[in-house]
């Protein structure tokens, strides 16, 4: 019996290895056309970019753009056209699969898609403008399993400048000499203002109690202030 299980085990690794095996010539050569294809468009009008198992970024950056096919599988491919100079209509042809696919289209610029969807997200944000000139984006593919996104070219910029920077030196407070302290000196200073409130208090309380007596230099009125009662001899003899 622990033989017949032992047999088991060895044919089903020796499966799962063949499976591997099998799995790893796809990819070398899926990947080895892909890379062939690419290169191959470098002079053609519409290039080609792929990607398998990777992260590809393609920017296009004070360059005319003419249009490209994209194809991905299990990869991050973001189609950078912020700088791009479009002087016509240009088509972007994508192929994919279990992948992420950005589009960054820049400042008067339109878009329409038109893809086929299979458990797939496709999500356009650009707003279009009706004007005479405006070129547009025709994405068009396959989505299985993918996420594709088209976004403005100032979509993923950081609003620092909208919120006021407290580390500056204007936001801080500044002290006697005109000069920026931090929020610690701050709360230091307001610690001793608040002490020195209340020492005001209590020699304010201690002045009170001196203009209610009748002799301040009487023996009675001071034991009365020092909160001390006097003892007569009597009462210190017992």
């Amino acid at each position: 019996m622990a033989k017949k299980k032992f047999l088991k085990t060895v044919a089903a690794l020796g499966a799962i290895g063949v499976a591997s095996k099998i799995a790893y010539d796809k990819y070398k050569e899926v990947s080895a056309r892909f890379e062939q294809e690419e290169n191959d468009s470098i002079s053609d009008e519409v290039r080609k970019y792929n990607a398998i198992f990777g992260n590809k970024v393609v920017e296009v950056n004070d360059e005319v753009f003419t249009g490209c096919e994209v194809k991905a599988i299990a990869s991050n491919v973001v189609i950078d056209l912020g700088l791009a100079i479009f002087e016509k209509d240009v088509y972007i042809d994508f192929s994919s699969k279990c992948s992420n696919v950005t589009i960054v289209i820049p400042e008067g610029v339109n878009t329409a898609c038109d893809v086929e969807n299979h458990a797939s997200r496709v999500n356009n944000l650009i707003e279009n403008v009706e004007e005479d000139g405006i070129h547009t984006v025709y994405v068009i593919g396959t989505a299985v399993c993918s996420n594709i996104e088209i976004v403005p070219v100032n979509f993923y910029v950081d609003d620092d400048d909208d919120y006021e920077d407290i580390d500056s030196d204007e936001d801080l407070p500044e002290n006697e000499s005109g000069e920026p302290v931090c929020d610690d000196n701050s709360e230091s200073a307001d610690e001793a203002d608040n002490d020195d409130a209340q020492e005001d208090l209590a020699a304010a309380s201690e002045n009170d109690d001196l203009e209610k007596m009748d002799d301040p230099d009487a023996e009675e009125d001071l034991c009365k202030l020092d909160g001390t009662e006097e003892l007569t001899v009597e009462e210190v003899s017992k």
